[in-house]
Order: C-alpha cells, then sequence, then structure tokens
C-alpha cells in the first residue's frame, strides 16, 4: 500500500467506523500501480468513490484513477469539475435521439 497520504487516509475512515476490506485494499494499490496514479489522485478517487457510491465499488473507482490520470486532476476541486463535465456530457448524450 501507498504511504503517507493514502495510509493516512485509510486510517482516517477507520478511526470513524469504516472500514476496507484487505481485498479492497489491495484492489486500491492494483488501481494505482494499474494507471500509474499519484498517491494523492489515488486518495481523491478513493474519497469520490465512497462518497458517490456510499461503498467501496471497484470499477468506479478505476474509472475515477483512470480520469483523474488522464485529466491530470491534482485537487478535489478539480476532480469535482470533472465530475460535473462528465455528467453535463452523458446528459446531453442521453437527451440526443435520432429521428
Amino acid at each position: 500500500m501507498v504511504a503517507n497520504i493514502l495510509e493516512d487516509y485509510v486510517a482516517l475512515l477507520a478511526s470513524k467506523g469504516f472500514r476496507l476490506s484487505d481485498g479492497d485494499l489491495h484492489f486500491i494499490d492494483f488501481g494505482r500501480l494499474y494507471t500509474e496514479a499519484t498517491e494523492s489522485q489515488v486518495k481523491i478517487a478513493l474519497e469520490v468513490t465512497l462518497i458517490k457510491q456510499l461503498s467501496f465499488d471497484g470499477s468506479y473507482f478505476i474509472a475515477l484513477l483512470e480520469s483523474f490520470v488522464k485529466e491530470d486532476v491534482r485537487s478535489k476541486k478539480r476532480a469535482y469539475e470533472l465530475l460535473d463535465l462528465l455528467q453535463s456530457n452523458r446528459e446531453i448524450n442521453h437527451s440526443c435521439t435520432v429521428g
């Protein structure tokens, strides 16, 4: 597992009663290696995943990490801006119909 920022965040979650399983922790580390994400990007993706999904969802987490790496997201503010943009694009695409 990546040290410091991520471990501190996982410890904070545990102190509040939210524990990730060993499998979740290994998957998070796998995601970091797979996407070559920074520790900060992993922490932000984990936090957003837990807030949006209300639990750890591996596929959502990986999708976020891939987007964060591609768009060079380095802050929570930028992460939420990107999520808003992606959501807007999805809504536009769903509202377009072929006659």
